[in-house]
């Protein structure tokens, strides 16, 4: 029997090349059906009885019956091989004839909860230390729940539930990526300032699909409050890309981030761990109409500002004379991603915030920024 083993072994490993074209095995096919192919066979045992003591020329006998048996089975495998090309076997068909498409989700029919909600929690990945990961997906959806702004109730406030667009999206992803995957975390307990307005109520779902399978649903709003967080269900984010949200679902695209300076509210991941996280590569510094863009030696700035002691933010601050003090907005750009907006002024106590992070004072921060101007 070992014999028929170390034969078979070694007919399949002269074959082992061949096996994975398909013309070949076709051809092989064909070739067995006709009747005038049998001399094949013997031919084969005359090759391997010329191969002297490893082609077992002394024993004759047990040529024909393994022979036989490794015939049966390469018509066997290549047949099942074979029928899966030309239609005999579905997997093996889809595997080589067909691109497997990538996996999407499909929007819900409605915004079943109180926003930010989610249809699931992130499935097969992480989602508690980033909003979405820092990867491309294979594919993301954009799903609209805009109110329909002709039936307004007395008050003036409509809610987005139902499904009103749908989209998938067909480029942007790396924008995608930058704008989710670096989005501020909320810290536990820290408050919101909003605005008790009403107003239409915009939702946006953003489903993400990974390779793997890993899946993400991200939920970003749109109203006049500013109340309304961004949430993937474990990862929450005061932060906000409604805009961009409903963009893409008009174009199919994620929008490229814009180039401008906004010296405004926004926040980027890490700010709750330290004033300025690294990697910035320029600062912008805002006075009222004075814009001032510098690319180079602010590290000393940066530095300075993350020596702090710094408490989580309130987000407020009291006012203290001088009354018309230094105030300024600092913005610190990245390559990838939001820019950290750090406020610095000297009536204002807390004099620093970064929305997630606060520091008393601004003694020591004043002077550089001062001195950063006269040298631009």
């Amino acid at each position: 029997m070992s014999d028929i083993e170390e034969l078979l072994g070694q007919v399949m490993a002269e074959h082992d090349d061949e096996a994975p074209r398909a013309r070949d095995l076709l051809r092989a096919l064909a070739a067995a059906e006709a009747p005038a192919q049998t001399w094949s066979w013997r031919h084969r045992r005359s090759r391997l009885a010329a191969r002297g003591p490893a082609g077992r020329t002394g024993r004759p006998g047990w040529l024909t019956p393994a022979a036989a048996a490794v015939a049966v089975a390469a018509v066997m495998i290549g047949s099942a091989w074979a029928g899966g090309l030309i239609g005999g076997g579905n997997g093996m068909r889809t595997g080589i004839h067909k691109t497997a498409r990538p996996a999407v989700l499909s929007c819900p029919a409605k915004y079943r909860g109180v926003a930010p909600w989610v249809p699931a929690r992130p499935v097969g990945i992480g989602g508690r230390s980033r909003l979405a990961p820092l990867r491309t997906p294979v594919s993301a959806v954009v799903c609209g729940y805009v109110p329909d702004l002709r039936h307004k109730n007395l008050a003036g406030h409509l809610v987005g539930h139902v499904l009103t667009r749908q989209r998938q999206l067909t480029g942007g992803l790396a924008a995608l990526v930058g704008d989710l995957a670096w989005q501020p975390r909320l810290l536990p307990g820290q408050p919101i300032a909003c605005l008790a307005v009403l107003g239409p109520q915009s939702n946006y779902l953003i489903g993400l699909v990974y390779r793997g399978g890993g899946r993400i649903w991200v939920s970003t709003t749109a109203d006049l409050t500013g109340c309304v967080m961004t949430s993937n269900g474990d990862f929450t984010t005061f932060a906000n890309v409604s805009a961009e949200a409903a963009k893409a679902a008009r174009t199919g695209r994620w929008p490229e981030p814009t180039q401008e300076v906004s010296c405004g509210s926004g926040g980027r991941l890490g700010q709750e761990t330290v004033m300025v996280p690294a990697g910035s590569t320029s600062l912008t510094i805002c006075a009222g109409r004075m814009v001032r863009a510098v690319t180079s030696g602010y590290q000393g700035l940066v530095a300075a500002l993350n020596a702090l002691p710094a408490r989580r933010s309130t987000r407020e601050c009291s006012s203290k004379p001088p009354f018309h003090g230094q105030n300024y907005q600092l913005e610190f750009a990245y390559p990838q991603g939001p820019a950290v907006q750090v406020r610095v002024s000297s009536s204002c106590y807390p004099a620093i915030d970064n929305l997630s992070l606060q520091a008393y004072s601004a003694k020591t921060i004043l002077p550089l920024i001062a001195q950063m101007l006269r040298a631009s």
